[in-house]
């Protein structure tokens, strides 16, 4: 370590369980960060560090704290009640609120950066747990006002947030995620499970937690259309992601989708190695998405040059501008014409050609790094 180091306190809590967008966003920052033995991060979380993410440790300058007492049993009361009084004894230079969210209390000295992934909380709030929508709606405003700079994952989302808030656009920016291109590599040099191997290739392949936001719904009722316009023809189905908070209803629907069928594949749990074999022996890759702040897993996809047919929305052409066929995604004749893209793709398959240089990690941290400079007064 040199002198003058700058201590960084930020919301750990998504490291405490299994790689999740945040999770990877916060692991994959620090990991790229410039100038690492200027920075010491001291990660705050009620809960001990998930195995996923335990690599981080082995950082010099990453200190985990895990505790809190009574307050540990729930995240929410940890991060409002404990974790404010706690801070105050590590004499922090600046905390990063990794979840759109700070303590309240902060010190009036202390510096914050806040990173904001999405706005569902107030477009889409009918897909959020109520628990975490209102614990939400009780600080959101709050963190943003108290927040020197505020750093989103797309331009839309930036956009967004500034005509919501009425929050200064100087005082704002864009850190994209990215993806590890070499890890992604690396892991397609190991023999994927049987699993994988058992799937038929040139699948049409989802991935993404199974919840309202993902419009689901829809994209079965998509695949339903094209499997009856091409019977004998057609593609299995593959859904890579955990079943959320999706409606009860709709999951046994599925179920029984796929157990009738047999065409319709859900695999959680999966490897990284399992995962990048999965896009590569994938024929198209199908997000119907009603909103999102970002999109990992189509920038994956467009890695192994996978094309992609996916929701009419700005985010997603961000990301793939011409390597994707952005469709509307909510009435019957949308999924009608789903189906029918899909069949026209597979009668003329083509590989998406996507410049995705932008979004490296490296870059991202970057950002993030002249941010916090920013934030202090450094520049």
């Amino acid at each position: 370590m040199v002198a003058n180091i700058i201590r960084v306190g930020l919301d750990a809590r998504p490291l405490s369980t299994r790689i999740s967008g945040v999770g990877r966003l916060i692991g994959e920052t620090i990991k790229a960060f410039p100038h690492s033995d200027s920075y010491q991060f001291h990660l705050y979380s009620h809960l001990p560090i998930h195995p996923d993410h335990k690599s981080i440790l082995n950082m010099q300058n990453v200190v985990w704290h895990s505790e809190g007492g009574f307050w540990r049993w729930k995240g929410g009361l940890y991060y409002n009640l404990y974790l404010p009084c706690r801070i105050r004894k590590d004499k922090l230079d600046l905390f990063w609120g990794s979840q759109q969210v700070l303590p309240p209390f902060l010190p009036k000295r202390l510096k914050a950066v806040l990173t904001y992934c999405d706005l569902v909380l107030y477009l889409y709030p009918e897909t959020m747990r109520f628990l975490a929508r209102v614990q939400q709606r009780l600080v959101q405003s709050y963190s943003v006002r108290r927040s020197s700079f505020i750093l989103s994952i797309s331009k839309q989302t930036s956009d967004d947030v500034c005509t919501k808030f009425h929050y200064p656009k100087e005082k704002s920016g864009v850190a994209y995620p990215g993806i590890n291109q070499k890890e992604m590599i690396a892991a397609l040099s190991h023999s994927p499970s049987k699993q994988v191997l058992d799937l038929e290739p040139d699948y049409l392949l989802s991935v993404s937690t199974i919840e309202p936001r993902k419009n689901y719904p829809f994209l079965l009722e998509v695949y339903r259309k094209y499997r009856k316009k091409d019977p004998h023809h057609y593609r299995h189905w593959v859904i890579v992601g955990k079943i959320g908070w999706e409606s009860k209803e709709f999951i046994e629907e599925l179920k029984q989708e796929r157990s009738l069928y047999k065409d319709i594949h859900i695999l959680d749990s999966i490897s990284d190695v399992d995962l990048q074999h999965l896009y590569r022996r994938a024929g198209l890759f199908l997000f119907a998405s009603k909103y999102e702040g970002f999109g990992i897993p189509m920038l994956e996809a467009l890695f192994h040059r996978k094309y992609c047919i996916v929701s009419n929305i700005p985010t997603f052409k961000e990301i793939g501008e011409d390597s994707a066929t952005y469709l509307q995604y909510q009435t019957d004749e949308d999924a009608n014409v789903w189906a029918e893209e899909i069949c026209k793709f597979f009668q003329s398959p083509k590989e998406a050609i996507a410049d995705i240089s932008d979004f490296t990690w490296e870059t991202s941290a970057k950002k993030t790094e002249e941010v916090f400079q920013r934030a202090l007064g450094n520049l």
